[in-house]
């Protein structure tokens, strides 16, 4: 307001005296005793059902200023007039409108909507870098649910926004960004199917800014959320671990934060969570899920069991062995490192285990063919080679033979394993070699073999 308020002002002079309100910038101000401050001061001011209200400002004054259209004397009309780059292409449209609690964010307001949306670049040149950036993550997130074409566009190339040079990129982003939202809320004004989708991130965006606002801003927290929901569609087998790796390279190239803030606890996320608007009947959470870049999983969020959410947020997990043998299906991302766990776990188990979606590469062929050559499980192809059934041996080796006549056999010791030059294989395969029981040859040895180029590596 210090910036454009009195110009602003100015431009009514001649036909009315306008009644100015202000609040301290920051969602502190989303808050029952705001919202009552202003409502009171209407009332002393004895505006009416006739009078306007126009929100010249950023997400928090339009989120305030429409929630108190929406109540007073039952609802007066009200324009948005946005003035940061997150309420350009998201907050200023759709007529959601509310205030903050304790509990969680926007879990008291009203859906209102705006009788004009009015958005001016102009206003963005004195703008800080982290607000653009803060407003971006939420361009980004309309992008990755809708319009690939638009997230290629920034996913190359660092934009400086401030710049001349980037005046009409600017112009599309905000422009597309605000038409995709006003599209999905005409045909979805209360949220009941394909608006949920404008939520990808902020389930766990929510928890995490509902905890750290007083450190990290809006679209940072829903960075951070999108690269968890994100990882959640991956372990849930419906999107690529290219596309993950894209979302998390976009975010980073614009400023964003991608890594979930250490000191935050699992089960206080889940706790902000459990009060998300998006939540079903029976407290389960929605999340939105991708299939691609551009593409979500189903036109609307959906519900996760919580183990699932848990298990993403967790640092690290335990395995433990089964009491019994283990027999099931696993589909794995396209990854180097993923796909030879897999084998290691499917081998170390007892049961049989059928991967899909194994990376084909050298370094799975050579993690294989030490599996193999180890004893410590076989394998068997299906699906025209689609599948890979490994039955592992329950981390035991197998005896291994070699014919020195037809009538008898003995030992073959050290057991060599040629790695070529797979160093991720031979980083799993030495502690896999400690693990292993050799049964009753307890003179049993392991010998790692590669090229040249193997044993001028370093070892980590």
């Amino acid at each position: 307001f210090d910036l454009y308020g009195a110009d602003f002002v100015a431009r009514f002079s001649d036909f009315t005296s306008p009644l100015v309100l202000t609040v301290q910038p920051g969602e502190i101000s989303k808050c029952y005793e705001t919202k009552q401050r202003l409502e009171r001061a209407m009332l002393r001011a004895q505006c009416s059902r006739d009078s306007l209200i126009i929100a010249l400002g950023g997400g928090v004054v339009g989120d305030l200023a429409g929630f108190v259209a929406a109540t007073y004397m039952r609802g007066i009309p009200f324009i948005q007039v946005p003035t940061s780059l997150l309420a350009m292409v998201d907050s200023s449209i759709g007529g959601k409108t509310g205030i903050d609690t304790p509990e969680g964010k926007n879990l008291i307001g009203a859906f209102w909507q705006p009788l004009r949306v009015y958005i001016d670049p102009m206003f963005l040149k004195t703008l800080p870098v982290r607000e653009l950036r803060n407003g971006l993550a939420e361009c980004i997130k309309m992008f990755a649910i809708g319009d690939s074409e638009m997230f290629s566009k920034l996913e190359n190339e660092e934009v400086d926004f401030q710049k001349p040079e980037y005046k009409e990129l600017l112009a599309e982003v905000i422009a597309k960004s605000a038409s995709m939202k006003a599209d999905i809320v005409t045909r979805d004004e209360r949220e009941g199917g394909v608006r949920s989708l404008l939520n990808f991130g902020h389930t766990i965006g929510h928890a995490i800014e509902g905890m750290l606002s007083d450190v990290l801003l809006h679209g940072e927290c829903v960075a951070i959320g999108m690269i968890k929901e994100a990882e959640l569609s991956r372990g849930l087998g419906h999107l690529s671990s290219a596309d993950v790796a894209r979302l998390k390279k976009i975010c980073q190239l614009h400023g964003l934060p991608v890594a979930m803030p250490a000191r935050l606890k699992i089960d206080d996320l889940m706790e902000k969570m459990a009060v998300d608007k998006k939540n079903t009947a029976s407290g389960q959470k929605r999340c939105v899920l991708l299939k691609s870049i551009g593409v979500p999983f189903e036109p609307r969020a959906t519900a996760v069991p919580d183990d699932m959410i848990k298990l993403l947020l967790s640092r690290s997990i335990s395995v433990s062995p089964s009491s019994s043998p283990i027999s099931g299906r696993i589909r794995v991302p396209g990854s180097k490192s993923i796909s030879n766990r897999a084998l290691l776990l499917a081998a170390l188990g007892s049961g049989t285990c059928r991967i899909s979606g194994l990376l084909h590469s050298d370094d799975t062929k050579v993690m294989m063919n030490a599996i193999t050559t180890l004893g410590i499980a076989s394998f068997e192809w299906e699906n025209n080679g689609e599948v890979v059934v490994v039955h592992g041996g329950g981390g035991k080796r197998i005896r291994r033979t070699k014919i020195t006549d037809e009538s008898s056999c003995e030992l073959q010791e050290p057991v060599e394993v040629y790695l070529g030059n797979a160093g991720t294989a031979s980083r799993f395969l030495t502690t896999v070699c400690t693990m292993i029981d050799a049964g009753d040859s307890h003179k049993a040895q392991t010998l790692l073999q590669g090229n040249h180029r193997m044993y001028v590596r370093p070892v980590r």
